[in-house]
């Protein structure tokens, strides 16, 4: 068995009673790939190298935990994030930090060097120090829709995960399709129109904007998250992972 297909096993096993989450995807990033050396640039020079995590990084395992189409109506109806949302934000991060632990330790157990990145987020700039969503596009797990979400084949809706490693299987390329409607030439702005504060627009994407909103969910919810252009939209979740 690869260690990719361990991964999702092992990922499987801790979401297994999470019913708002489906199939997870599991993808290998190349820490040598223009993707990941770009970070600094791409991202925000302050974005974190895998180097900087584990000087021996060779692959960046990411996955997604795509959530199920009933987890999105909870935060479909109004301009404000609901509390449920919230709720489901905090649970998916709980996860994904017993998930990342678990895999480290997998990997160290196998004597393949590991690190979770801590990354955190730059209040100045408004941008992560580990972009996962970055991450994953570099892991071949989707492109960027307009929503500035990354769009994997099971949908845009749900939440990303990462660990750094020295491990030496293939990696993945990244998917070269267009996965965002309105990008790919179609009629579909309907990230947009749900935007509650204007945040989004065709042509760019107002950062402060939309923090305000994930700050103000922070102080009313306990989560700092909005999510509303990520639910309802053709682009949430792709059925069988198509």
């Amino acid at each position: 068995m690869s260690f990719k297909e361990r991964a999702k096993a092992v990922i499987e096993e801790i979401t297994a009673d999470a019913d708002w989450i489906r199939e997870p995807i599991v993808g290998f990033a190349d820490t040598a790939s223009p993707k990941i050396r770009s970070l600094k640039t791409s991202v925000s020079e302050n974005h974190l190298l895998p180097e900087e995590v584990l000087p021996q990084a060779t692959i960046i395992l990411s996955y997604f935990l795509p959530f199920t189409r009933e987890a999105g109506e909870c935060n479909r109806e109004g301009t404000e994030p609901s509390k449920q949302w919230a709720d489901l934000y905090n649970a998916t991060n709980a996860l994904i930090a017993e998930i990342n632990t678990a895999l480290a330790a997998e990997l160290r157990n196998a004597g393949i060097p590991a690190e979770i990145p801590a990354g955190g987020f730059d209040t100045d700039s408004l941008m992560s120090r580990w972009s996962q969503r970055h991450i994953a596009e570099a892991a071949g797990l989707g492109t960027f829709g307009r929503n500035n979400m990354l769009i994997t084949r099971a949908g845009s809706m749900g939440r990303f995960g990462s660990v750094i490693t020295a491990l030496r299987e293939p990696a993945d390329s990244p998917v070269t399709e267009e996965l965002c409607l309105g990008k790919a030439g179609k009629n579909c702005t309907a990230c947009i129109d749900r935007c509650p504060t204007g945040a989004l627009k065709t042509d760019g994407f107002d950062r402060k904007a939309c923090y305000a909103v994930c700050l103000k969910a922070e102080k009313e919810l306990g989560a700092d998250v909005c999510g509303k252009c990520t639910v309802a939209v053709p682009c949430a979740v792709k059925e069988n992972n198509r």
